[in-house]
């Protein structure tokens, strides 16, 4: 009788131990795809690569800053080991626990019944697709680890795309101060010939001087501006300070038009990190109470072994199989509402993640718009103006006419809105990076 019932208990449940071992397997492959892309290194080179990239000049672009700050980053590179140990952590998530094994004597006075061990070991197998579900929250907390990772990506690039754009602004800064002091030098070289022709005063001299030696004096803090940017570039890309740095050739384009909220939203909702984090959240959460929720299901456990005879006859054999009983004593229910409150509080995350977005992309989309606006006003309208004067009171004086005041006037106010024009170009910049780390990729 024991054997029968030990028979038809196998029959009833130890298919559904197998079919939820099948249900593991069958993913298997889509599975090892998903560990590999997290946990497969990235190739940084040799120590020998690493430090000639650390000391090799570039900085010519931003496209070629970015490529090696991504690779040489340590917060970048921590990002990327944290991904892999969780990527290493699911691969075992649907693994079945280790067996046990025991062994028992028993022992009888009466000499007639014989004393002998039990040798089992045993197994417990989940069932109703538990392992399933372990292996779901798993990967669903892989993918969130990947989010965090684009998310430190994308923080990176921001931070590395404005360092560049001051970097380039500082240096174009310094063109523009070498062209005030040529000019300068001219005005200055005007005004002693009018002086030594009897036609001008010192006066003029000495303002003519004192101004190239302001632009001289201007020069000294836009060289300290580019040395602080280049020091931060050097540094979000882990390279010394003083490690050399191209002249910036050029800044990323900028949208031509005017970028709409609902569009960059949607992006958003399709490429952003910090949602794609707050959703693979709730898909874990919602793993995990569906698997509180099959709490109330028993497991399978079985068992087998030698029964081996102390009175020196042949061994025999043992076999058990077991259910564990889930009694209402609070566990399974307090497990069930904690997994219910953590799914709410994931799918809550999900929603401020994205309304802080929706928020957060007003601001530089607004930024963007106006200083494309007035960069284009600056760009083909007021400078032109400025350098024609500029050109002309020049030629004026230079000529014995008209007085330095103008000439000086009309020559800062160029050198105003060149400048005016670098700030703007900066505004962009930024402004743009703050958006395409928001929507998770490059417009």
């Amino acid at each position: 009788m024991p054997v029968i019932i030990f028979i038809m208990t196998l029959l009833v449940f130890f298919p559904l131990a197998m079919a939820d071992d099948k249900a593991v397997h069958a993913s298997g492959e889509a599975q090892q795809e998903h560990f590999k892309a997290a946990g497969k290194p990235q190739k940084t080179g040799t120590a020998k690569s690493a430090a000639q990239i650390r000391l090799a000049p570039l900085g010519a672009t931003v496209e070629s800053v970015l490529a090696v700050g991504r690779q040489l980053n340590p917060a970048l590179r921590a990002a990327a080991l944290d991904t892999a140990a969780a990527a290493s952590k699911a691969a075992g998530a649907d693994a079945l626990d280790d067996p046990t094994i025991s062994d028992s004597y028993q022992f009888y006075r009466n000499p007639n019944v014989f004393s002998g061990h039990a040798i089992m070991v045993t197994q417990a197998f989940p069932l109703w697709g538990k392992r399933s579900l372990r292996r779901e929250a798993a990967l669903a907390d892989l993918d969130a680890m990947r989010g965090r990772e684009q998310a430190a990506r994308d923080a990176l690039d921001e931070r590395i795309k404005v360092a560049f754009a001051h970097y380039y602004v500082a240096s174009r800064a310094l063109d523009v101060n070498r062209e005030v002091i040529a000019e300068a030098r001219g005005l200055r070289a005007a005004a002693e010939a009018r002086y030594a022709a009897g036609t001008g005063d010192q006066a003029a001299v000495i303002r003519a001087l004192s101004e190239e030696t302001s632009a001289s004096v201007e020069t000294a803090r836009l060289e300290g501006d580019r040395a602080a940017a280049r020091e931060m570039l050097n540094a979000l890309i882990a390279r010394p300070a003083g490690a050399p740095l191209a002249e910036p050739l050029r800044l990323r384009p900028v949208p031509a038009r005017d970028l709409a909220i609902a569009s960059l939203v949607e992006r958003a909702r399709g490429s952003s990190p910090a949602l794609a984090t707050s959703g693979a959240e709730v898909n874990a959460a919602q793993a995990r109470r569906t698997l509180a929720e099959k709490a109330w299901y028993p497991d399978l456990t079985v068992g087998a072994g030698p029964l081996i005879q102390t009175n020196n006859r042949p061994p025999g054999a043992a076999a058990t199989v077991g259910l564990n009983i889930p009694l209402p004593w609070g566990k399974e229910a307090s497990e069930q509402a904690a997994a219910a409150a953590q799914l709410g509080a994931a799918q809550q995350r999900y929603d401020a993640a994205l309304l802080d977005i929706q928020s957060a992309l007003a601001e530089p989309r607004e930024r963007l718009k106006a200083a494309r606006q007035a960069d284009a006003l600056v760009a083909r309208k007021a400078l032109p103006e400025a350098r024609a004067a500029l050109k002309s009171v020049i030629a004026d004086y230079t000529e014995g006419r008209g007085d330095l005041t103008a000439a000086l006037d009309a020559q800062r106010r160029v050198r105003d809105l060149e400048l005016k024009l670098l700030q703007l170009q900066l505004d962009k910049q930024t402004a743009l990076a703050g958006i395409e780390r928001l929507i998770g990729g490059e417009l």
